[in-house]
């Protein structure tokens, strides 16, 4: 409302101070009045050019006394203009970061989708094995009535078989005795003889039918005790599935707090620990109890803690306030990890990024098992030129090339890239430029092979030292200094 009101003002006062000097040349004209010896006419023009300069001055004099912003703007300009371009390259870098952000997020909300879709998978497995469960029993209840019935059935069986034996035993009586009756006792014995066979003949096959009940019964039995382990592990796989969702909701979570904390860091300072930062990194061996186990996570946490105060530039800090925090479920599942003996390559890394100043780091491990990538003298990559018919350039573009494949196949056989730049080792710039200008000073007619080796056997914990060699016609002509090649100096290769 000030300025609309300025800008009235500012008309106004510049057409009645523009009039009111028209008028007084207009007047010095007739007048033919004369101002420092000058000729009349001169007279009213330096008069018209006063009124001029007046309304200017009294213009800038209103903005100036009303608008502490136009003064700013004025006297100020160039280092508004200055900060301007610092503060949009550094809403530049968040705007990258927070794309990359959305990206995890994007990643990290799939992945959910995919556990969902695996637990209700594991869910249907379970109702169908509860299924199968109950079937079993009912069968399990009808064999066992079966095997109820074939012992009356044996029972029965046997007490017939005690009366026949009480007959055939009054019958021998009555023979001793019934001379008279023999050959009808006879007849009668021989019949009594068939049925006792008939009657041992229906025992053996109740006894087999027995024998083989109890041979399904046992099999019925292994077969629910397989169903009941069979549960067993899907209940387990069910609760793996539900904790690995609660991990991604967890990291859901954090990611979109991450997203509003780069935004908030764009107002409040500068980004000193960005997420996925490697804090602390060693390897981790011959520890066979709990106990060491946890030592060793505290003497990584020791070594986050260190890097954290230096990345954060904290002063001051008691060596007692805990600045590196980690769940204590991370911890513990850690320590059971690296508590069997073998070894490992242990990195804590950033679970966000936090701002100088801040004094609670969150962190995340990072584990593998650091076991033999590459054996001595394996062939990683291998690249044709010509270097008599290419540029230093362009020899140089097709090494890159090489490092770059050879990054990514290190990625794919266990190497840890580097969070931050996803990079797994390095070549010394010098050694570089020295194997391409010792290769252009042969003068090789014709295509030479460039091979990237590993002079030494390489571990998951590395470091991953390259060596080039020029083979032609199946000899070796050049190679490069292998012996530097894992010092930490200007990167060119691996990226």
């Amino acid at each position: 409302m000030l300025g609309y009101f300025l800008v009235i003002v500012i008309i106004i006062l510049g057409g009645a101070i523009a009039t009111l000097g028209d008028r007084i040349g207009s007047k010095v004209g007739k007048a033919r009045l004369s101002l420092f010896n000058l000729r009349p006419k001169n007279t009213a023009i330096v008069i018209t050019i006063m009124t001029g300069a007046v309304i200017s001055a009294l213009t800038l004099g209103i903005v100036f006394a009303f608008s502490q912003q136009f003064r700013d703007a004025l006297f100020r300009f160039d280092d508004i203009q200055k900060r301007s371009r610092i503060v949009q390259q550094e809403l530049d870098d968040t705007q990258a970061e927070k794309d990359t952000i959305e990206v995890d997020l994007t990643t990290a909300r799939a992945s959910l989708s995919r556990t969902r879709q695996r637990l209700k998978t594991a869910n249907r497995s379970l109702v169908k094995a509860i299924t199968r469960e109950k079937r079993i029993e009912r069968q399990l209840k009808q064999t066992q009535s079966r095997f109820l019935q074939s012992k009356r059935e044996i029972t029965k069986f046997v007490g017939q078989a005690k009366q026949l034996r009480s007959q055939i035993q009054s019958l021998r009586t009555e023979q001793n005795n019934l001379r008279v009756q023999r050959n009808q006792s006879e007849a009668r014995l021989r019949q009594v003889n068939v049925q006792k066979r008939q009657l041992e003949t229906a025992i053996t096959q109740a006894q087999t039918r027995l024998r083989q009940v109890e041979v399904q019964k046992q099999a019925l039995t292994q077969t629910i005790a397989a169903e009941r382990q069979q549960l067993q592990a899907a209940n387990q796989q069910r609760q793996q599935l539900q904790q690995e969702v609660q991990a991604l909701e967890t990291n859901r979570e954090r990611l979109e707090k991450n997203v509003e904390f780069l935004l908030l860091g764009l107002r409040r300072g500068t980004i000193a620990i960005r997420t996925g930062q490697v804090l602390a990194s060693a390897v981790v061996q011959d520890v066979n109890s709990k106990t060491e186990a946890l030592q060793a996570i505290n003497a990584l946490l020791v070594q986050a803690r260190q890097s954290a105060i230096s990345l954060s530039n904290l002063q001051g800090i008691p060596d007692d306030q805990r600045i590196i925090q980690m769940r204590q479920s991370d911890v513990e599942r850690l320590a059971i990890r690296i508590g069997d003996g073998e070894s490992y390559l242990v990195r804590i890394l950033a679970a966000a990024s936090y701002l100088q100043g801040e004094r609670a780091i969150f962190v995340v491990p990072q584990l593998a098992a650091n076991q033999v990538i590459y054996q001595a003298d394996t062939r990683i990559a291998r690249i044709s030129v010509q270097p008599a018919q290419m540029s230093d350039e362009q020899l140089l573009l097709q090494i890159n090339q090489l490092f770059s494949v050879v990054n990514q196949k290190a990625i794919t056989a266990g190497f840890l890239p580097d969070p931050l730049t996803g990079t797994v080792g390095s070549f010394r710039q010098v050694d570089l430029f020295r194997f391409i200008l010792a290769l252009k000073d042969r003068n090789d007619q014709g295509t030479i092979d460039i091979i990237a080796i590993t002079p030494e056997t390489v571990l998951t914990a590395g470091p991953l030292a390259i060596e080039l060699v020029a083979v032609k016609d199946q000899q070796v002509i050049l190679r490069s200094n292998s012996s530097n090649s894992s010092e930490k100096e200007d990167n060119s290769s691996t990226r």
